[in-house]
């Protein structure tokens, strides 16, 4: 029987961090099928990771598809690919923040099957620097879990780079993954409805990962992982007891990633930032001034 939720991350020259997203899912998801889709990666430590994870790797992906590598070729291969129900997609700066059972699954279903015409939903914490754009765009809906877009709306959030896809409705729109964001949401808005965000989110993204990867580096980017302390930033995974009270709580309390995920590392910054550049305004300047001066 194909297992109803799989699981696809999307690697390139981050070894430490795809290691800490692979462990996560395995560590908390043990129920899904987990694959592994790089992009063709030529940093020895990453190579090594790849190695060690064995038959869940696909390197066949392509590189040079716009600003985002291979992303969009290798995410089509990963629906082209899919056995299960639904398919999440991770990058491998990510991870999966608390166990997921059999009742997440289920509850996942429940959403798909209230709304015939939706495609994905997203099941990733929400950023606090984005609190007044979901606030202003979404409505909690208690029955199902969720927090749901005015589909009347103008621009109605449709898409994200780590949704949770409805595999089989993907298939049958003729979904074919375009080479950026913009232009998936774009697609996204034309073959489905408005994608609603999970009130009982999973995943979410490691802060202040560096920026480059085996590139010529800024000297903001060199001098970064000195001001952070390197390496990466994963979260304290939710144990059992405070994963049942984040799942019971009511939906007037937002998902927001600084509220209820703690950074195994406390110098890390508040509210998160993403890139290691931006951990201290100065970095972010100092790279800022020099991107410019290179054009």
């Amino acid at each position: 029987m194909a297992p109803l939720l799989e699981i696809a991350v999307f690697s390139f020259n981050r070894g430490a961090w795809l290691e800490n997203c692979v462990a996560s899912v395995r560590r908390n998801v043990p129920l899904a099928r987990l694959r592994v889709y790089d992009d063709n990666s030529d940093d020895p430590d990453t190579l090594t990771v790849l190695g060690r994870l064995g038959d869940i790797v696909s390197r066949a992906g392509s590189a040079g598809q716009g600003r985002h590598g291979g992303l969009y070729v290798n995410m089509q291969r990963a629906l082209d690919q899919a056995q299960g129900d639904f398919l999440m997609f991770l990058q491998e700066d990510m991870q999966i923040v608390r166990p997921v059972g059999e009742d997440d699954i289920a509850g996942i279903a429940r959403v798909f099957d209230s709304d015939p015409c939706m495609g994905f939903v997203a099941p990733i914490f929400m950023k606090g620097a984005r609190m007044n754009r979901y606030r202003r765009k979404l409505a909690p809906e208690p029955d199902l879990r969720i927090y749901r877009p005015d589909p009347g709306a103008a621009a109605p959030i449709a898409y994200f780079d780590t949704a949770l896809a409805h595999v089989a409705r993907l298939r049958e729109a003729g979904w074919r993954f375009q080479p950026s964001e913009a232009q998936n949401v774009t697609q996204a808005r034309r073959l489905f409805g408005p994608m609603p965000l999970l009130a009982d989110p999973f995943s979410f993204f490691c802060p202040e990962v560096p920026i480059f990867r085996n590139r010529a580096r800024t000297l903001a980017a060199r001098l970064a992982p000195r001001i952070t302390g390197g390496g990466v930033k994963a979260f304290h995974d939710m144990g059992p007891e405070a994963a049942r009270a984040f799942k019971a709580r009511r939906l007037e309390v937002w998902p927001v990633a600084e509220d209820f995920l703690t950074p195994v590392d406390p110098c890390v910054r508040r509210p998160f930032v993403y890139k290691d550049v931006k951990a201290r305004w100065w970095l972010n300047a100092l790279h800022r001034l020099e991107k410019a001066l290179r054009r």
